[in-house]
């Protein structure tokens, strides 16, 4: 009986192929609702070929496809957000380096900090320009709407990075300086958490825990929440407005520098807070 209806389903497989010679070329469509009608008839036999399994998986595949690529891209989030991080606790080690008020500690502070910086600046540029992100690109992937966001983001992180990497630190670590300073380690600080956030509100998103996803989800937005106005209030709160009654205003290099590095920052939290799922 199997050989039979193994022998039905070879036969109408030559046959299509016959008529495919005889006829010329056919359409597209109409190749694809011959082949069809040969998957129909096989499967009526009995005999079910890979190609068939192929071609009832096909849409499940699809989405499969987009899934995992979807999940590739918030992975690479992961890594952007990580060396993010690295990188502010670098700038803030820098930063406590330069006030000087641990000399035995200092140079250790300040080498561990710019080693910091350089790696997170790295684990960035490689997640956006690796072997990884280029498969990807060569896929088809280049106009997915997440890929110009992580693009987007990205390049977001890398204008902070580069911002706090070339912060000066000339003159006296006192008084205004100081001040501004405090300011900075504040941003880095909001800017940390926010890519915390993000990477718990991912975690929660990617459905493992069931138990504890919705509440990694919660913590991660609240904490975006939270970086969004300890930014608000550093570039606009009591301390800044005292400044600006000083006559600290952007005229002053590191006030300048302060406004432009707070911008940055609140663009990646804007970012970050708005990531597509």
């Amino acid at each position: 009986m199997k050989k039979r209806m193994q022998f039905f389903g070879g036969a109408f497989v030559l046959i299509l192929a016959l008529s495919l010679v005889i006829f010329g070329s056919a359409s597209a469509a109409e190749m694809k609702q011959m082949q069809a009608n040969s998957y129909i008839a096989m499967h009526e036999v009995g005999q079910e070929t890979e190609e068939m399994k192929d071609m009832k998986d096909m849409h499940g595949m699809n989405t499969m496809s987009a899934m995992h690529t979807d999940m590739d891209m918030h992975h690479m989030h992961v890594m952007m957000d990580h060396g993010l991080s690295m990188a502010t606790e670098g700038s803030n080690l820098v930063m406590l380096a330069d006030m000087k008020m641990a000399p035995s500690l200092d140079p250790l502070t300040l080498e561990h900090g710019h080693h910091m910086m350089a790696d997170g600046k790295e684990m960035i540029e490689h997640t956006m320009s690796g072997h990884e992100m280029k498969s990807m690109h060569m896929a088809g992937h280049g106009n997915d709407p997440l890929m110009k966001y992580t693009h987007e983001l990205g390049n977001a992180m890398m204008d902070y990075v580069n911002s706090v990497e070339n912060m000066s630190m000339e003159g006296e670590m006192s008084g205004d300086m100081m001040t501004m300073h405090h300011m900075h380690i504040l941003i880095n600080h909001a800017v940390n958490m926010a890519a915390e956030g993000a990477n718990l509100v991912m975690l929660g998103q990617m459905g493992m825990a069931k138990g504890v996803d919705k509440g990694s989800v919660e913590h991660g937005k609240m904490m975006l929440s939270d970086a969004d106005k300890l930014l608000s209030e550093v570039m606009k709160g009591k301390a800044m407005q005292e400044m600006h009654e000083k006559g600290i205003k952007m005229n002053n290099a590191m006030m300048a520098e302060t406004h432009k590095i707070g911008a940055a920052a609140k663009k990646i939290v804007d970012l970050l807070s708005e990531m597509p799922k």
